[in-house]
């Protein structure tokens, strides 16, 4: 019996010491596949940290650094250009309003003088109404001068007739009447 429970026990213990040795190799290579993936983990990260980038990533990134600079030095150009037209933009805006108030002036004195012209165009218009009418009053005086002229010079006429008669009748006539007749 002894013998039994010796055997049953160590039966009983190899079991358990092949449950144990199992587990433990169990653990043991979890532990070991754990630490294994942990530090491939780590390793990939420091070898990753060194060399980030590969080759082709180095010639985009210099690529893309060479368009960067290219693109600054164009801004700075583009800038200077900016600056330039900028300056121009503000010349051609203060000259534009020179001309604006050039012009304005212009059209105030074209107004002026249109104003000036229309009085003038006025006074004008009233002297040679006065003239046609000053000669149209010198026309009739003229012809009431002509008239009066014709009148006088009939009547002068008619008196140097008249004397003339008159002074032919008296050379006829004998020396005492001469003398007696009053003019």
């Amino acid at each position: 019996m002894q013998f039994e429970i010796l055997s049953t026990i160590f039966a009983m213990s190899t079991s358990v010491m092949l449950a144990l040795g199992t587990g433990l190799i169990v653990l043991i290579t979890v532990a070991g596949v754990g630490l294994g993936f942990v530090g491939g983990w780590f390793c990939f990260k420091y070898a990753r940290r060194k060399n980030i980038f590969n080759d082709t990533d180095r010639d985009y990134f210099q690529n893309l650094l060479f368009r960067a600079e290219t693109a600054e030095e164009k801004l700075t150009k583009n800038e200077l250009n900016l600056a330039k037209t900028g300056d121009r933009a503000n010349i051609l805006e203060s000259s534009h309003r020179v001309i604006q108030d050039e012009l304005a002036e212009e059209r105030q004195n074209s107004q002026m003088l249109t104003a000036e012209l229309t009085r003038e165009r006025a006074t004008r218009k009233t002297i040679e109404e006065t003239i046609e009418s000053h000669q149209k009053a010198l026309e009739f005086e003229r012809q009431r001068v002509d008239g009066q002229l014709a009148r006088l010079a009939k009547q002068m006429d008619e008196n140097h007739q008249e004397l003339s008669t008159a002074l032919r009748e008296r050379t006829h006539a004998p020396a005492g009447e001469f003398a007696t007749n009053p003019y």
